[in-house]
């Protein structure tokens, strides 16, 4: 056997028809390893890092291709395989019987040439016979490795009666109740976006992202270069499928998926934050799978991760392993000790999704704080934590019936009206966006210069979500919510304007004194006030209604 190094992506062309030869006769179903992505990789990302790239020749004709990148640290030579921290899977580009004798001969050579080496092999999948050849050798060789493992979640079409399976799954997490309201208040689709709309792709995932902490840069600098020009591939097995879920032509949702050979390999996925409380990235999600199912795709991957969203839909699960080894010299040990350590950390975080979550979303709002957030940004992070060990909040709840109605007439007019979500949309705000989740009617200023809610009601249920209390309202009755003290009195005459003749309902916490006066003044009664105390984990909500008797008590621990 001969080894040969490929040095530039321009020499690696002419090899191009017998890197697809040999994937295209194993059937690979791995597209981190298909020619297209390995060779726009190193034209693109690849460029400042050092690549060694291997093709093994035997009588004139080539068997296998070893893609890695070299890095040294103290004078230690350390092979991964190419694409780390961008490819998900890796793995041998050699035909099944010769795989052995490939990786022997490949890997003898690099250990006779360099007396200090470190192999630090990630993406190996446990399904996938490189993995046990490459475990097999280090055995034989006496080489001490450490393997460490992330679990990878799949659904095999194969394994269940599919159209059930979705119709039970797509329940989980009320995902199709909150599709049913999504599509009752607006156009909902999914389309596969053209190549002029994927700016809007790379948008939508920076602003998931914003206040989160993200690794994975997929669309910073080069990298988002590259993602995009896989888009562009035409022709080869590898092949880039985007999935928008779009509501009334604004993309709420998206999916960034690797098609090979029958697998479907979720790669990124990113919803709009201010529909967060709709769930669109998993409506999006179950949207990819159905369109996979349709297309007779074999897999659909989830990819590495213990994201719960992933485990929702498996039917099985595979295990992507890191393999770490080394030539066995004191200095190479050493510094194999280090790079054990921080893999321990690593298993160790993935695998506490607690911890994943705290680090992403915790740390990751802190830094968007010192980046860009304002003093009222701040006194609302500090205000959040310190109701993590400490909540004093009194809200009581207030009545109007046309009885006891005192308010002065006023000439309203036509001063408020309905307010869209296609209007809400635009004014970026998730809060209001809930408010359609939730069932209000949203109203605004009929008058006014720029689109701004003005109160909402609700006509079955009223709520105080600060204290997670949701009721039904009696009948005749309407409960008012996000209305502003200093318009109390046009919002009430504009209510007896449109619902003559019934109930109004609204609350005001124990700081809003004013509004509390002025709701007295125009003729409500205080009907309920509720109470709720914390203190570390001690925890306890006290409920009052008001009676002729004088109240009603009753407290939840």
């Amino acid at each position: 056997m001969q080894l040969i190094r490929i040095r530039t992506d321009d020499e690696l062309m002419w090899y191009k028809e017998i890197w697809d030869g040999i994937l295209e006769e194993e059937n690979n179903d791995n597209p981190f390893i298909e020619f297209a992505w390995f060779y726009n990789w190193w034209q693109i990302v690849g460029r400042k890092e050092r690549v060694e790239l291997f093709a093994v020749e035997h009588k004139g004709i080539i068997l296998a291709f070893f893609p890695f990148t070299v890095t040294s640290r103290w004078g230690i030579r350390v092979y991964t395989f190419a694409g780390e921290s961008i490819a998900n899977y890796t793995g041998v580009v050699a035909k099944k019987e010769w795989l052995m004798d490939t990786t022997t001969f490949v890997f003898d050579e690099l250990l006779k040439k360099h007396r200090h080496v470190i192999f630090s092999l990630h993406g190996l999948l446990e399904s996938k016979e490189s993995t046990k050849v490459l475990e097999q050798y280090f055995v034989e060789r006496q080489l001490r490795t450490s393997i460490f493992r992330v679990v990878t979640p799949y659904l095999a079409f194969s394994e269940v009666d599919f159209p059930q399976h979705f119709q039970q799954r797509r329940k989980m997490h009320g995902v199709d109740r909150r599709e049913r309201k999504l599509r009752k208040l607006g156009a909902l689709t999914r389309r596969v976006p053209a190549q002029d709309e994927l700016w809007q792709m790379f948008r939508l995932f920076d602003r998931r992202w914003a206040k989160k902490l993200d690794t994975s840069d997929f669309t910073k600098g080069k990298k988002r270069d590259f993602f995009e020009r896989l888009t562009m591939l035409h022709g080869e097995a590898l092949q880039v499928e985007v999935d928008a879920l779009v509501f009334e032509n604004q993309w709420i949702a998206f999916t960034y998926g690797l098609y090979c050979r029958g697998r479907y390999v979720t790669y990124a996925l990113a919803h709009e934050p201010t529909f967060n409380v709709f769930g669109p990235g998993r409506i999006v999600n179950q949207e990819s799978i159905q369109r996979t199912f349709a297309a007779n795709y074999r897999l659909f991957d989830m990819s590495i991760g213990y994201e719960p969203y992933k485990f929702d839909w498996r039917t099985n699960i595979d295990f992507t392993r890191r393999m770490l080894a080394s030539s066995g010299t004191r200095r190479a040990r050493l510094v194999t000790g280090s790079l054990l350590l921080k893999e321990w950390l690593k298993e160790y975080v993935k695998s506490n999704q607690r911890f994943v979550d705290w680090k992403r979303n915790t740390l990751g709002r802190f830094r968007y704080l010192v980046k860009y957030g304002k003093l009222k940004d701040w006194l609302e992070y500090g205000q959040q934590f310190v109701d993590r060990f400490i909540r004093l909040k009194q809200v009581e709840l207030y009545e109007l019936s046309p009885a006891e109605d005192v308010s002065p007439q006023q000439p309203v007019g036509n001063l408020f009206e309905e307010m869209t979500i296609q209007e809400a949309m635009q004014l970026d705000q998730e809060e209001v966006i809930s408010l359609y989740y939730k069932g209000y009617t949203v109203y605004k200023d009929s008058f006014a210069e720029t689109n701004k809610p003005a109160f909402a009601l609700h006509a079955t249920n009223w709520r105080v979500d600060s204290l997670q209390i949701v009721e039904a309202l009696p009948k005749q009755t309407y409960f008012l919510a996000y209305d502003m003290f200093k318009q109390i009195d046009i919002i009430t005459a504009y209510f007896r304007k449109i619902k003559p003749g019934q109930t109004l309902w609204v609350t005001a916490s124990f700081w809003q004194w004013r509004k509390r006066k002025r709701l007295v003044q125009l003729g409500y009664k205080p009907i309920t006030r509720m109470k709720h105390y914390k203190v570390a984990r001690f925890e306890r909500q006290h409920v009052q209604k008001n009676t002729e008797s004088g109240g009603d008590v009753h407290s939840v621990h």
